[in-house]
């Protein structure tokens, strides 16, 4: 091969492949870093989510939580129609300036604004359109979250572009232990739905305050980089959009068909379904991002990064969306209660495929971060054209499971044949080198589903709090050594694969065993 530099000699050419090397081990052990301390915030985000979930549901009825989520599914599609990626922009940026900071933070302000103006302005029509004038109040209190969330520090992203997430973790965690201390309180105290509310305001006091505490900023108007933010966020904002009523147009539909109280039992089985998977993808996105975008002119690291990632992800995904649907029973039972089976239901269809959709998080990450937004808003698109008829038809003839059933040949079926043709486009790789890295999960997630409910046929139904805590013992007990077991064995069997969890893992404890296993020379005496 030509030497493109003849006046370098060999041992410079090999000091700079050194360095990159060096540079690039230290991206790794960064991403690395940083992935553990979100998982962590992660576990303890969801935890606490789950604890104001399991306290409210004893406290407030059914048709109280589907009151707000009627609320906070529009706040949700406003927000996403709205916006502008702007973290994302100030992120792909190489360089950041103080005029790209003051766009940030103006087109934030006036956004927030907006939003507010329009869920205050939508909960009369919501109220006319339900008949519940409640829903005034509701979307007037929910709009106070996006006003204060624009007025947030713009340079608060920086702790994400340069992989340093114990700050943003801390003030996660911190916003979640807010919302369910205030939650649980006002709902203890009232019994109103009203407690929801007052949680997820008071979160966003607390979360504003904190990007000022964290990185202190004065805010200025300025339009100066308008072009160069939005040139790179269009895409994404498009494609936010769309996924946005994709995702949440159902419960419009359902909230009028079902009836709110079904609707709030269906959505927090919804909620309780994505709790670990679907939380879990996005913090991990944050990272996978910006360490895509240090490697992305280099195709060969991408593809066995991306594997790599698309791996330890599905097998996480499948242990934990396939175990979420055979333990839901218990679940529920021990606690929400007895009288939330829509919930179990709805965990045990929709749990497996937010699973398996996992497996194609890191694609989000790896277009944004080699500027192929476009073809996110296409894939995202198409994907709303086939699911609103798969969705309404299901919905209109068959009730609540029409809509199961409907959603899981959107989410299971579209979503995979869409997603395996976006990964070979961005990064070349077949469908075979797509398949190939998660079939040991596939074949552990059988068998740990074999197993527990071979186990759980003979079973007494579950009548009482001490059924259903035995039950889940012993179902996430004996099915998570089934799944370990079956996966480490298929591992090692199948020659000890470098893409995958197990090797992941692998790395982590072999450093660890040699961390602690290095003897300090004695000086001679």
């Amino acid at each position: 091969m030509k030497n493109l530099y003849p006046e370098q000699g060999l041992g410079v050419q090999l000091e700079n492949a050194n360095l990159a090397g060096q540079k690039n081990e230290k991206i790794g052990a960064k991403a690395l870093n940083a992935s553990a301390i979100l998982l962590f915030g992660v576990i303890y985000n969801r935890t606490v989510f789950l604890a104001t979930t399991v306290v409210l549901a004893r406290l407030l009825s059914p048709e109280d939580f589907g009151l707000v989520a009627l609320g906070t599914s529009l706040l949700t599609i406003l927000l996403a129609i709205t916006e502008l990626s702007l973290g994302s922009a100030l992120i792909h940026q190489k360089e950041i300036t103080e005029d790209d900071f003051h766009t940030a933070f103006t087109l934030g302000a006036i956004r927030g604004v907006l939003l507010a103006a329009v869920m205050v302005v939508s909960g009369y029509i919501m109220a006319e359109a339900y008949g519940d004038e409640r829903l005034i109040g509701v979307c007037a209190g929910l709009a106070v979250r996006p006003l204060l969330t624009g007025l947030g520090s713009p340079k608060y992203i920086i702790y994400s572009k340069e992989l340093s997430f114990g700050t943003v973790a801390f003030q996660e965690g911190l916003n979640f232990t807010i919302q369910f201390v205030v939650s649980v309180a006002w709902a203890y105290l009232t019994d109103s739905y009203w407690a929801i509310v007052a949680g997820t305001v008071a979160a966003s006091v607390v979360g504003t305050a904190m990007t000022y505490m964290a990185s202190p900023y004065v805010p200025q108007i300025s339009f100066r980089s308008l072009s160069k933010l939005l040139h790179f966020s269009i895409w994404l904002t498009l494609n936010q959009a769309v996924s946005a009523v994709g995702n949440r147009f159902d419960n419009f539909l359902a909230g009028g068909w079902l009836g709110i109280a079904t609707f709030g039992a269906y959505n927090v089985g919804n909620n309780t379904a994505g709790l670990i998977t679907q939380s879990a993808i996005l913090p991990l996105q944050r990272v996978l991002f910006p360490s895509f975008a240090k490697i992305s002119d280099d195709k060969q690291r991408v593809q066995s990064a991306f594997q790599r990632s698309q791996s330890s992800l599905f097998a996480i995904g499948m242990a934990v969306g396939a175990g979420q649907a055979l333990v839901a029973e218990p679940f529920v039972y021990l606690a929400l209660g007895p009288h939330w089976p829509v919930a179990i239901l709805v965990i045990q269809v929709i749990a497996p495929i937010l699973g398996w959709q996992i497996v194609f998080g890191p694609a989000n990450a790896l277009a944004s971060a080699l500027g192929e937004t476009k073809m996110l808003f296409n894939r995202t698109l198409l994907l709303l054209i086939f699911r609103v008829p798969i969705v309404f038809i299901g919905l209109y003839f068959y009730g609540l499971p029409g809509l199961l059933i409907s959603r899981a040949i959107s989410g299971g079926v579209v979503v995979s044949i869409v997603n395996i043709y976006v990964v070979k486009k961005l990064t070349g790789l077949t469908l075979w080198d797509q398949l190939s890295v998660t079939w040991r999960s596939w074949v552990s997630g059988f068998a740990m589903a074999a197993v527990v409910l071979g186990l759980g046929a003979n079973s007494a139904p579950i009548s009482s709090h001490l059924d259903a805590a035995y039950a889940l013992a012993w179902m996430i007990s004996v099915g998570g050594i089934v799944y370990c077991g079956v996966h480490a064995f298929l591992w090692v069997v199948g020659g000890r694969s470098e893409i995958g969890i197990e090797a992941e893992i692998a790395k982590v404890l072999t450093k660890i065993y040699h961390r602690y296993q290095k003897v300090p020379q004695r000086l001679p005496l």
